[in-house]
């Protein structure tokens, strides 16, 4: 069952559930979320993450896939297939003293984008900020907090292993981490900017702070 506060929706892969964008977005998505099995029609592709958790794909349909843990199909976009290793160190730095590596970066301006965030021990990934579109989230490991809201009307969700989090368009938060390790997560960026200059990368483009 999805959790949703001031436009962050979070969801557990222990369960199944669905989540689609809904028709006023320019880019519409599904994601698949917990163990499902996944037609993916031609002329769509789908990112998804394999059963060990040790690499991530994205494949163009027509496909069908079983998801254990979290799937986004797009349509209307074909990525060519590929799959990547979800070990090594991050290569970008990031605020804060975060850092990522894009694991699938934006063939064209504002094609999606999958990144690799890292957050060092009692540290934040960013201030209080918001994007213009969609990012969908899954949490690799790690634990802390997402901050949604604004001023002082913010709610705090933990974050875990597993955890799904989509924030919507305009969604101000931010997530952050008070233990002595690091939080991991990777966001798939619905639309991004292109390039992977030290401070001009899809973590840093798209982000607008409030």
């Amino acid at each position: 069952m999805t959790n949703k506060i001031f436009g962050a929706h979070y969801f557990h892969t222990k369960n199944q559930d669905i989540f689609e964008s809904d028709l006023n977005q320019l880019y519409f998505f599904t994601s698949y979320i917990g163990g499902q099995e996944i037609e993916v029609a031609k002329g769509d592709c789908v990112y998804y993450f394999d059963n060990q958790l040790k690499e991530v794909k994205v494949q163009k349909g027509p496909c069908i896939i079983n998801s254990k843990y979290l799937a986004t199909v797009i349509r209307g976009y074909m990525h060519p297939n590929a799959s990547f290793s979800l070990d090594g160190v991050t290569t970008l730095p990031y605020v804060n003293g975060c850092s990522t590596k894009q694991l699938f970066p934006p063939i064209r301006l504002g094609d999606p984008t999958l990144q690799y965030l890292k957050m060092p021990p009692f540290s934040k990934e960013q201030e209080h900020h918001i994007h213009s579109t969609f990012r969908v989230v899954l949490i690799l490991a790690g634990v802390g907090k997402s901050i949604v809201g604004i001023e002082n009307r913010n709610v705090v969700t933990d974050l875990e292993p597993g955890a799904v989090c989509i924030l919507e368009p305009m969604c101000p938060h931010h997530f952050e981490t008070n233990t002595e390790n690091p939080l991991i997560a990777v966001p798939l960026h619905i639309y991004s900017s292109v390039g992977a200059l030290e401070k001009n990368h899809p973590m840093f483009n798209g982000t607008v702070m409030i």
